[in-house]
This record gives structure tokens, C-alpha cells and sequence, in this order.
């Protein structure tokens, strides 16, 4: 059976998508087709998934990678969707930007085109939204380099270890450029001082409007809206 996954670019619950996303791929009767917008998988090799991807979707048939960056304006692939082959599309984690544009009828991404198709087809339609409710909520930050303790050396280690230049010199001190940014540790590895750390947690408060385009997604025929990653994980087990 197949089962497609759209990624986009929210960092909240990326893990715990991740995580299920594994456990599904390592059964012998489920392969899984991953859609990425341009924010997923920027967002993906910064939090350095993007070898996971890989064994996800290992490129045979209807276990493929598809990206927006790959796929250009017109989504082809997402035209898969509309022939009803898929036992369902899951969207995790869903950003308040693609649920803004779902909730509206926009299909200008890879992964909005795709719910659209989905719907028309039949296909059942699972989303995870990150900002689901008012209130503050917890999530982890992507690698930084915390500049009050970065001592400026000279050479820089961390810089020296960096396969993709993402380390600059700003201001006598090291800097991050997250563009660039593939998620491997080896910066943070390097330093001697510990200034680059991963997974620091930050409180964040949705958006009231954010909370609203979720609701009205709860209303939409053929949606159904996950609370949690555990909601989501028997929502999908009730699919295969």
C-alpha cells in the first residue's frame, strides 16, 4: 500500500513526524512517496534529517522524494493525488503558512496542490499543524552558535570542520548561516567551547489567526486535524 507524506517547513514536531515516518518505511507492505516544499527541506537539513529522507524513500516506484525546487510551478507529481492510489496524504508538520493556504483554496505550493488533488480524489487528507491553539506552547531551536560564548579564535575549529562554508566571522565572532546549514554536528563537535549547541527550547504563542485557519480546517470535508503526534500515529495505523 502507499502512503503520501508532505513536509513543510515548521521545525515543531519535525521528530516525532520523522519518527513515524521511519516506523512506517521499515514495513514490508507500506512504501512512502515524501513531498517537500522549498521550507521542508530547507528545514529537514537543517535539523539534519535529510539522510533520513533517503532511507524513507529510497527512489523505487512510488517511494520517491519529490521536491518544489525539483518540480517547479506546476506540481506534476502531485497529480498522483488525484488518481486515488494513495491510502491517504499526511501533512507533518503542517506550518501556518500551508494551512493558511489550504484553508483558502490556494494551491501554489507542492504540498497545497497536493492536498487539493487529494481531496478531489477522495484520498483521506491528515494534518498535523504546529500552531494549533492559544497559549504558549514548547520547540526546539536548529543548531546556533551562542555568541557570549564563542571566544572569536583564530583559526576557528568548528569553521575549519564545516563541510559547507555555513560559518562566517561576523563582528570578531562566528556566526551560523542557516541557508547553508546541513545538520551534520560537525561544528558542533569541533568547538572547543561549547558555544554551538542544538535543540535549545524556546516558548513560542501562536498567532490568533493561525488558530482560526485550523479550526476551519476541522470543517472541511475529507480533513481530519491531529492534535498530536500520538493522535496522528493512530489516525495513519487506521489507514493501513
Amino acid at each position: 500500500m502507499f502512503l503520501a507524506w508532505g513536509v513543510t517547513g515548521a521545525g515543531h514536531f519535525l521528530f516525532e513526524s520523522f519518527n513515524l515516518m521511519r516506523r512506517l518505511a521499515k514495513r514490508k507492505d507500506v512504501k512512502v512517496t515524501t513531498y517537500l516544499t522549498r521550507g521542508g527541506e530547507e528545514v529537514v537539513k537543517i535539523y539534519g534529517l535529510w539522510k533520513f529522507v533517503n532511507k524513507i524513500s529510497d527512489g523505487s516506484y512510488y517511494s520517491e522524494i519529490f521536491t518544489e525546487k525539483a518540480e517547479g510551478a506546476s506540481s506534476p507529481s502531485a497529480g498522483r493525488l488525484a488518481k486515488g492510489v494513495y491510502r491517504g496524504l499526511i501533512v507533518s508538520p503542517a506550518s501556518a503558512n500551508t494551512v493558511a493556504k489550504i484553508r483558502f483554496g490556494i494551491a501554489d505550493t507542492l504540498i497545497s496542490n497536493a492536498v487539493a488533488q487529494a481531496l478531489k480524489s477522495g484520498t483521506p487528507v491528515l494534518i498535523l499543524p504546529t500552531d494549533q491553539r492559544l497559549g504558549e506552547f514548547e520547540t526546539r531551536l536548529p543548531r546556533r552558535l551562542d555568541r557570549e560564548v564563542c571566544k572569536g579564535c583564530l583559526p576557528c575549529p568548528s569553521e575549519r570542520a564545516c563541510l559547507t562554508g555555513a560559518l562566517r566571522r561576523v563582528g570578531g565572532k562566528m556566526w551560523i548561516d542557516l541557508s547553508l546549514c546541513i545538520g551534520c554536528d560537525r561544528c558542533e563537535v569541533a568547538c572547543l567551547f561549547k558555544a554551538v549547541r542544538f535543540g535549545d527550547r524556546i516558548r513560542v504563542k501562536p498567532r490568533s489567526v493561525d488558530v482560526e485557519n485550523v479550526e476551519a480546517l476541522r470543517q472541511m470535508d475529507g480533513m481530519k486535524v491531529m492534535g498530536s503526534p500520538k493522535e496522528l500515529r493512530k489516525a495513519v495505523e487506521g489507514l493501513l
